[in-house]
């Protein structure tokens, strides 16, 4: 939704959702925030709470849309479209903020950037 897709050269080439990180003004590079939404744990090394946090938002999304669905059939049909679409706009926006915690992690260190590379959520995009 808010993330670009770009080939992914560390999984067979396959489509991953991408936060951009600009080094200089020649080089950029691809975080694949899908896979750090997918696994937390590797955000782990650089703050013990970013694991718990996406968590802790996933959870409350699936409650919202679990709740609007709960109303919907209680009250009236139409309840789960504002909860659903709150659902998604979340998950979403979590998805972006794993990338963006990589994204300041490598920025501040050069050992951060290397973890990343090595786990492969990170490569150089080729222009």
């Amino acid at each position: 939704m808010f993330l670009k897709a770009v080939p992914n050269p560390h999984a067979a080439g396959r489509l991953a959702r991408v936060v951009h990180y600009r080094q200089g003004e020649d080089r950029v590079f691809a975080i694949d925030a899908e896979a750090l939404h997918r696994n937390p744990g590797l955000l782990n090394i650089f703050d013990r709470r970013n694991e718990i946090r996406l968590r802790v938002l996933d959870f409350t999304a699936y409650c919202i849309l679990l709740l609007s669905v709960i109303a919907s059939v209680a009250l009236t049909w139409w309840l789960f479209v504002p909860g659903f679409a709150a659902s998604v706009l979340m998950i979403a926006t979590n998805r972006k903020l794993a990338g963006h915690v990589a994204m300041r992690a490598a920025r501040k260190s050069s050992e951060a950037f290397l973890y990343l590379h090595s786990a492969g959520v990170l490569w150089l995009i080729q222009r």
